[in-house]
């Protein structure tokens, strides 16, 4: 058995209209592809969490949220430097960032970030 597989986190708050946008694809990504999914809610986390469970049950069973009160710390902390949604990447077994996207994501660019992670090179083999 190997290990896990990479994880794709999503960045969304309720106030980010493209962000709404993101959830049939992401939908799509866990139904079509099995993908894990996190859903890091930023703010609003009430009203977040009623429109991850509108779009989807699995979805609103894969949300956390962020500890840090401050959006855009909370964004530029996983990668975005410019602290600004939407913002999504993919995270290997290991907990190592393998790409990241920001703007709209769709089915392909959700497979697309996850693929990097599993097409990445193995440091070492034993």
């Amino acid at each position: 058995m190997g290990p896990p597989p990479p994880v794709l986190e999503v960045y969304y708050s309720p106030a980010c209209a493209p962000c709404q946008l993101e959830l049939p694809s992401i939908v799509e990504f866990i139904r079509l592809d099995g993908g894990r999914v996190r859903i890091l809610i930023l703010d609003q986390a009430r009203r977040a969490r009623d429109e991850l469970q509108g779009a989807s049950p699995a979805l609103a069973a894969v949300a956390v949220v962020a500890t840090v009160p401050n959006e855009r710390a909370v964004l530029r902390a996983g990668g975005d430097a410019d602290g600004l949604l939407p913002y999504a990447r993919a995270i290997a077994s290991d907990g190592k960032v393998c790409s990241s996207w920001r703007g709209d994501l769709t089915l392909e660019r959700a497979r697309m970030l996850v693929n990097a992670c599993l097409n990445a090179p193995n440091k070492r083999r034993s």
